[in-house]
């Protein structure tokens, strides 16, 4: 793929010519990495399914807004980075800066998070030192991304993608398999009374849990629920996706097969992740639910298989992240260090000086994932939450309102992120804890809206934002023609009709057996 890149718009953006299934691959493989397959399933398996569920069902509705609302404006955009997109939107060289560094920082967070979700795979595999494990796997994603841009990010995403699916589904359903089949699965659960709670809708709450009551588990689900809806809407390296496409119908069609697919693949995850604790209610840290399972209840060559699918969502989300660091830095941020305009940049200067930049951020993701002691799903949350509310609300006022200003986007952006920054460092790094109702996310929203709408009051719109806002309204609605429209109402309609089927079947197999043994 490398031999492909000829130009910066094939080295950051695949030419913007990627068809549904390519665009489906990476929009999953980029959300679906250690944060999920180990973080989140190691919260299934501690007994918070439902509530870990309950935030993939509000979450997975921003695929759907993110590309009506924001993913469709930066397809028909000539922004190469979000952080360009919202240079050019608000004619701002300040909020393209900021908007890069927080590219840096947010995804430079997440890249933390699955090189440690990574190196643990491989420590637990082959018994190699801490060092030895983060040097391979940084390598391996390091390599193909450097080398071949999106093109090459595209490709394996969609490639691993096959991989973790047929992969993950298949070994979960093993575990059920092993543990005695559905029936025999729910009948131990929901007759144990150690595990039954574990069923319900707030999962095993209590003193010393993560979760002490019914109320917290609301403010859980609900407050990570948005932060995650947020992130699949607009961060980096979910509605950057979308500039790859072929066309706006091709974004929406893949977003709203995403939804389907995250929302089907979790509800399996998760309960045969909690059903392990009828083999082995002891699993530490439970994190390595799978890759224990792997190891001692799957037949091995479905263990194998298992294990690289994590190890392919892993690469595929690193690779991602590094992708866009590395875009970020030279297109975004260093400009305003060398005092370019933004298109002063030589093509092949800017590929290479992209390889470059990612190979340093690479290169410190690396020293600080030694560093780093939080856990993968307390680190990946930290990087959630930063974008949720640095990006939430300006992403979307930058496309659906002429009244935003740039002084409203670029405070709106700098106080949620800052505020975030500043809390959940302060929770995740020490022993500082803020209570249930006062979320350093919801701080961060707060904040987010109040600099956006006081920043838009007191000042004007510029009329190079407001031509640039009309003008890409425009290209957009040129672009819905009645055929392309009719066929992507047929994916509207049969992902409603699968969600539908799913949910009964769930509501079938899951209630009876919860309402005969309460």
């Amino acid at each position: 793929m490398s031999r492909r890149v000829k130009t910066k718009a094939d080295y950051f953006v695949s030419g913007r010519s990627a068809g549904t299934i390519l665009i489906v691959g990476t929009l999953v493989a980029s959300y679906l990495s250690t944060v999920a397959l180990m973080g989140e399933a190691g919260t299934g398996y501690a007994g918070f399914a439902w509530p870990t569920m309950l935030i993939i069902v509000v979450s997975q509705l921003g695929y759907l807004i993110g590309v009506l609302l924001f993913g469709r404006y930066l397809r028909a955009s000539t922004a190469l980075t979000l952080p360009e997109f919202f240079g050019d939107r608000f004619h701002s060289r300040r909020l393209r800066a900021l908007s890069g560094f927080a590219v840096l920082i947010g995804i430079g967070l997440y890249l933390v998070a699955v090189t440690r979700g990574m190196s643990l795979v491989l420590e637990e595999i082959t018994g190699l030192n801490t060092w030895v494990s983060l040097l391979i796997a940084w390598g391996a994603f390091s390599l193909f991304t450097i080398m071949s841009g999106s093109k090459g990010v595209l490709v394996t995403d969609t490639v691993m993608f096959f991989i973790f699916m047929v992969g993950g589904t298949v070994g979960f359903l093993s575990i059920v398999y092993a543990a005695g089949g559905f029936s025999n699965v729910m009948e131990s659960l929901t007759t144990d009374t150690s595990l039954r709670e574990g069923l319900m809708w707030h999962g095993a709450i209590g003193e010393g849990a993560m979760l002490e009551s019914p109320l917290q588990a609301v403010v859980y689900f609900v407050t990570f629920g948005v932060v995650w809806l947020f992130v699949i809407a607009v961060s980096p390296w979910q509605s950057s996706r979308y500039m790859m496409a072929k066309s706006n119908h091709v974004a929406v069609r893949a977003g709203v097969i995403a939804l389907v697919v995250v929302l089907l693949f979790y509800v399996v995850m998760l309960f045969a992740a909690y059903s392990v604790n009828l083999i082995n209610p002891n699993i530490a840290p439970a994190e390595n639910v799978f890759i224990w399972s792997a190891y001692n209840i799957m037949p091995l060559g479905i263990g194998v298989v298992v294990v690289a699918g994590i190890m392919s969502a892993a690469l595929s989300s690193a690779s991602t992240f590094l992708s866009l660091v590395g875009f970020s830095a030279v297109n975004d941020v260093l400009p305003i260090f060398r005092r370019q305009s933004y298109g002063d940049a030589e093509e092949k200067t800017g590929i290479r000086d992209s390889r470059i930049a990612m190979l340093i951020v690479g290169f410190i993701a690396l020293v600080i994932t030694v560093i780093a002691s939080p856990t993968v799903l307390e680190i990946g949350y930290m990087a959630a939450a930063f974008f949720a509310a640095s990006w939430g609300f300006v992403a979307f006022a930058s496309t659906q309102s002429k009244k935003v200003t740039e002084r409203g986007a670029f405070w709106g952006m700098l106080l949620g992120g800052a505020t975030v920054l500043v809390f959940e460092g302060l929770s995740t790094f020490s022993n500082f804890a803020l209570p249930t109702l006062l979320d350093p996310v919801l701080l961060g929203l707060i904040a987010s809206l109040l600099g956006l709408t006081v920043g838009s009051a007191t000042s004007e719109p510029s009329a190079e934002s407001l031509a640039y806002i009309s003008n890409l309204k425009q290209q957009v609605e040129v672009q819905e023609t009645p055929t392309e429209i009719r066929k992507t109402k047929i994916y509207l309609g049969a992902s409603i009709a699968v969600i539908a089927i799913f949910v009964a079947t769930v509501a079938y197999l899951y209630l009876p057996q919860m309402i005969t043994t309460a």
